[in-house]
């Protein structure tokens, strides 16, 4: 295949008409981002009659040039002007007008005091017009994070986090060049373009009525343009979105990409998918090149024609020079005008996928939302502790149960050591209890109450949870400890401490219980990681604790001490252990063995 049949290929590929399935854009997205700019309406009123005042008196400036040479210099227009006043009753001002149109000194005077109005009311206008955008901005991206925190547990170990932050950063970065330049400048163009068209009417309406002809071609010219920009605009957006995912995932597992010598491996596999997003991107440029090219030619033979057309009119005697030179300015600057919003258009099919993803994720269902917060939803006044299974089946794909009609009854104040091989259910089990999975048949009670009943906010306050993947800030030790209990004092932190066996070892540190942790406790060994994090269990102080394999990175002494602390924190709690340590299941008072998704054997109280 010869070069010229290649690039034609291409080039074929490109325009090509996208599929329906690509592009599934829909009005609603448009009016879902509505309710952001309600509550900014005054404002943005406001910034809109700042943008009309400019562009009205900036449209009057082309006019500049037939004032010089019909007034000041060829001393006509004189019979043009009386027409006006009088079509609208200001006859009387005529003598007025032609004086002050027929001095030079009073026309610059006009020209830059109308240049000190438009700079003045246009600095206005662009400090309101970022107020309103940054208020947009901020109100969309603090309700999809808030939306983001709410949603199923499950979804969000779906989605990983590289790819939901690409929506909260690059989706939102995309509305934010929506309101800050995309939407000031189409309703400035628009303004500028129903300006200017007016008073080009009252130059020459004939020509005026062939620019309004040529609208429909620069339309056909952009629908053409616009579905095939959304379509390449999803695809650049999404690839995006894995690429960030993967970078994520690779510096999260440096460690172990470190270990395995597979540098070289992971740098081409992200290479592939970088070179993949770039040839995506390669295509979106070239799409807004051919547009604008095309534009461009349409503009040019537009100027050829008013030219030629402008030349009859005045050996005609239908217009002056100066009609000819502000009509050429007003098509020059239409013009520019037209391919702004042309370009201006384009970019919007990208901002319109940014909705559709962004609207993507507002639809998905959270677990709660403020007004769940009803009479509907049980918030009983004290725990007692009592837990119950019944007949309780889970499956996270329908062929392949993890938790198999599982009936038990879990007494208060009891603890309860689960142990099993891996993949026996019992980090699925702890799920159901604290709702981050629903059952698929059966129910969970807490004394008495099915959990679908009952709040899950405050349910889950309830509940120490101490999960078997340590997850601590990137903060202070005593924040993190704190983050349980934020109103605890730090007496309470450091008994917490003490009773999770860690006290000594902060103490050791220069900084103490201000020693930063880093991100995801980095500076801190695995066992002492989960020491901070079942010290935030404890000051919690809930009446349900609940540990995953709480001494899995834990020595001999440092398990012995935690053994006596949760010995006496239990009493009048409820706590279950997920453990594979014999020597930890001596302190429960019963002992479930899990295995394939069934509660294989109890051992009654063994201490």
């Amino acid at each position: 295949m010869t070069y010229y049949q290649k690039a034609t290929a291409y080039l074929s590929e490109v325009l090509k008409k996208p599929e329906p399935a690509e592009s599934r854009f829909r009005y609603r997205d448009i009016l879902f981002f509505a309710q952001f700019v309600n509550p900014l309406w005054k404002l943005g009123l406001v910034s809109i009659l700042l943008t009309v005042a400019v562009t009205a008196l900036g449209s009057l400036l082309p006019l500049s040039s037939k004032v010089f040479i019909d007034f000041v210099i060829m001393k006509q227009g004189g019979q043009q002007i009386e027409k006006i006043l009088n079509f609208f009753g200001l006859a009387a001002l005529v003598p007025w007008v032609q004086y002050v149109l027929g001095s030079v000194n009073v026309v610059i005077f006009i020209i830059l005091l109308i240049a000190v109005l438009i700079g003045i009311t246009g600095i206005v206008q662009n400090v309101l017009t970022l107020k309103f955008q940054q208020e947009i901005t901020f109100n969309i991206q603090t309700a999809l994070f808030d939306h983001f925190l709410r949603f199923p547990l499950s979804f969000l170990k779906e989605k990983q986090v590289g790819y939901l932050m690409s929506r909260v950063s690059d989706d939102v970065a995309m509305l934010q060049y929506f309101f800050a330049n995309a939407v000031p400048r189409v309703l400035t163009n628009f303004c500028y373009i129903v300006f200017s068209l007016g008073i080009l009417f009252t130059l020459n309406s004939k020509l005026s009525l062939v620019l309004l002809g040529l609208v429909p071609v620069w339309g056909a010219i952009n629908y053409f343009f616009a579905s095939r920009v959304r379509a390449v605009s999803r695809q650049s957006m999404e690839k995006q979105a894995q690429v960030s995912k993967d970078m994520q995932e690779i510096l999260s597992g440096v460690e172990v990409i470190k270990s395995n010598v597979s540098e070289k491996r992971e740098m081409e596999k992200i290479s592939s998918k970088i070179r993949t997003l770039f040839q995506t991107r390669i295509k979106s440029t070239l799409l807004s090149s051919l547009s604008g090219h095309a534009m461009k030619a349409s503009k040019l033979l537009t100027t050829l024609l008013i030219v030629w057309l402008s030349v009859h009119e005045i050996r005609n005697g239908q217009m002056t020079i100066g009609d000819m030179t502000a009509l050429m300015s007003y098509c020059f600057y239409l013009s520019g005008l037209v391919s702004g919003l042309s370009g201006t258009f384009l970019m919007f099919q990208s901002v319109f996928v940014s909705m559709e993803r962004l609207t993507e994720m507002f639809d998905v269902i959270p677990e709660y939302r403020d007004n769940d917060l009803s009479e509907n939803l049980i918030k009983p006044e004290k725990v007692q502790g009592e837990i119950r299974f019944e007949n309780v089946s889970f499956a996270y794909k329908e062929d392949k149960p993890v938790l198999d009609d599982i009936s038990f009854t879990i007494h208060p104040g009891e603890m309860i050591a689960l142990t099993g091989s891996s993949g026996a259910g019992k980090t699925t089990l702890i799920n159901l209890l604290i709702k981050f999975n629903l059952p698929r048949s059966g129910a969970v009670y807490l004394d008495g109450y099915d959990l679908n009943a009952i709040d899950t906010r405050w349910l889950r306050r309830q509940v120490g949870f101490v999960s078997q993947d340590i997850f601590l800030f990137n903060d202070t030790i005593e924040a993190n400890i704190r983050y349980g209990n934020p109103s605890a004092d730090s007496e309470e932190v450091i008994r917490a401490a003490r009773n999770a066996g860690i006290h000594d070892e902060i103490m050791n540190f220069s900084d103490k219980y201000q020693t930063v942790v880093g991100e995801r406790g980095v500076k801190l060994s695995a066992g002492q990681r989960q020491r901070i994090s079942i010290a935030r269990a404890f000051l919690k102080n809930p009446p349900i604790l609940i540990f995953d394999e709480p001494t899995s990175a834990l020595d001999a002494d440092t398990e012995a001490v935690l053994k006596d602390s949760l010995k006496k924190l239990a009493q009048n709690r409820t706590v279950i252990m997920i453990t594979h340590r014999m020597s930890v299941t001596d302190i429960a008072h019963r002992v479930f063995v899990l295995e394939g998704g069934r509660i294989a054997i109890i051992y009654s109280k063994l201490a």
